[in-house]
């Protein structure tokens, strides 16, 4: 079944090239629909006996070199696969009508991202990860704003070159294992166990950082981001946030932490000091933008920045907090660019002081807009709060520094999503000529779309724990390997209790 959700993506892409144009949107919508539901069904199997694998398939693929076609699945993944496939769902049956071309290659973005989280073998994990750039630059090249191959270049560029590093990187592991092991080894299970000479892991270490700081992104790796998320359609935007961002937060999990854990108390200093430069001036300037698309893409930087300060923490409480939020944040950052991508469709512009007098002409749809915008500044009830809440607890019990720092981003968070929706919402009624913005209100049929993030916004806020007891089991072993290599196995006994 972990091999279906995989290719049924791939073969509905496949089946779209088949069929007449005009049914290419409806049909990419049922493909995604039906990996969501294939998901859920999975549910069971991500729970197995202490923190491996519940699901793990593991076939030959390059036999001379030890790499195998292994696919595994956990809590961990399977939180985030949840997240890809609901936010691929929505996001595509959310765009307006577009050539047969621009849905394969959403269905092949979302395939690619599924494969970053199932994988449970380092050398598949690279295939996907670099995978994962073909559909996306396209998709910015293709379909984006006037300055979209402009956009879609910078993104090619800062994607490719550290993955480069990356893969240098994956194959001294492989050779690693070759010569403790006396044979070729990717699996991320059995690099996890090798032992590997301070100096190399500090090395790999930065190797495999660099390309996750891009992806993320993070301070000062982060140029590329305001222009590829501007220019390119709001589904598209919303996949490269909520999606494709948390891709290279999971690796750190998945990969940096435990592979070379000791190399990771030595640069968690440095990840910090990203973290918060980060938060800092990821919210400082959407505090300051006009463009209303950038004001979200901003806060992006910010809030991942604290997901990466929970991560750099490395303590039990401070993972389940990064993890808890890449989902929040997945959910209502996906809320937030579709709804706002309405709203520019209706009124005609993104410009934050042309825009105004929403809440009269399109109640429901402002409504809605405040939901997500709350549930962003971490309004107590929804789901921003206790991501953030565990976040900042775990980063104070391992850095009571980091997070009087960090909480300077909860009051900024506040003052610029409220400002985001006074200026959309309140004031004088205006709309670009030539836009329908005599009628802005939501339709019936994307008010069910954007319905299941809606209530992932109040249900996770109320009852979190469904993702925490789910994560539980990875997150003691990524904690273990860590915290023991640091403190030895007493620091392991106190972070369990804790827990």
């Amino acid at each position: 079944m972990l091999e279906v959700v995989f290719f049924l993506p791939v073969l509905g892409a496949l089946l779209l090239l088949l069929l007449p144009a005009k049914a290419a949107r409806w049909t990419a919508f049922g493909v995604a629909v039906l990996t969501f539901l294939l998901t859920l069904y999975l549910i069971p199997a991500a729970y197995g006996h202490g923190t491996g694998y519940g699901t793990l398939i593991s076939v030959p693929w390059i036999s001379a070199w030890g790499v195998n076609w292994a696919l595994g699945l956990d809590g961990l993944a399977l939180v985030l696969l949840i997240l890809t496939t609901v936010v691929s769902a929505v996001a595509i049956a959310w765009t307006p009508a577009r050539d047969r071309t621009y849905y394969v290659l959403f269905l092949l973005l979302e395939a690619t991202a599924i494969g970053v989280f199932l994988a449970a073998d380092l050398f598949v994990f690279y295939v996907f990860w670099e995978a994962m750039i073909i559909p996306a630059y396209i998709l910015i090249a293709s379909y984006g704003g006037p300055r979209r191959q402009r956009a879609a270049i910078k993104f090619l560029i800062y994607s490719l070159v550290p993955s480069l590093l990356m893969l240098a990187a994956v194959v001294v592991l492989g050779y690693e294992a070759f010569l403790q092991l006396g044979h070729w080894s990717f699996s991320i299970a059995t690099l996890s166990h090798l032992s590997l000479p301070v100096s190399m892991q500090m090395w790999l270490f930065a190797a495999f950082a660099l390309a996750f700081l891009v992806k993320i992104p993070t301070f000062p790796f982060h140029s590329w981001m305001p222009e590829a998320y501007a220019e390119a359609p709001a589904p598209v935007t919303t996949m490269l946030s909520s999606v494709l961002s948390k891709t290279a937060l999971y690796a750190f999990l998945r990969i940096a932490l435990p592979i070379m854990p000791t190399a990771a108390q030595r640069f968690a200093p440095v990840l910090g000091v990203l973290a918060l430069i980060s938060i800092l001036y990821g919210a400082f300037v959407a505090l300051a933008q006009r463009d209303g698309k950038l004001v979200i893409g901003y806060s992006s930087l910010s809030h991942l920045g604290l997901v990466l300060l929970g991560i750099a923490a490395l303590s039990y409480t401070g993972l389940q907090g990064a993890v808890l939020q890449m989902f929040n944040h997945g959910i209502y950052a996906a809320g937030l660019f579709l709804l706002f991508g309405l709203v520019e469709e209706r009124l005609g512009t993104r410009d934050l002081e042309a825009l105004g007098g929403l809440e009269a002409r399109g109640p429901i749809l402002a409504g809605l807009f405040l939901i997500a915008v709350l549930t962003g500044l971490g309004l107590p009830g929804l789901q921003g709060f206790a991501g953030e809440l565990t976040l900042l607890t775990g980063i104070y019990m391992a850095h009571a520094a980091w997070a009087w720092i960090a909480v300077i981003s909860v009051i900024l968070s506040a003052a610029y999503f409220i400002r985001l929706f006074q200026k959309v919402a309140h004031g004088t009624p205006r709309a670009v000529d030539g836009a329908p913005g005599d009628r802005p209100e939501i339709k019936g049929g994307q008010i069910a779309l954007i319905a299941p993030l809606i209530l992932a916004m109040v249900f996770f806020g109320l009852y979190p724990a469904a993702i925490t007891k789910t994560i539980g089991p990875a997150l003691t072993h990524v904690s273990q390997s860590v915290r023991t290599t640091a403190q030895g196995p007493s620091a392991v006994t106190s972070e369990v209790q804790v827990k």
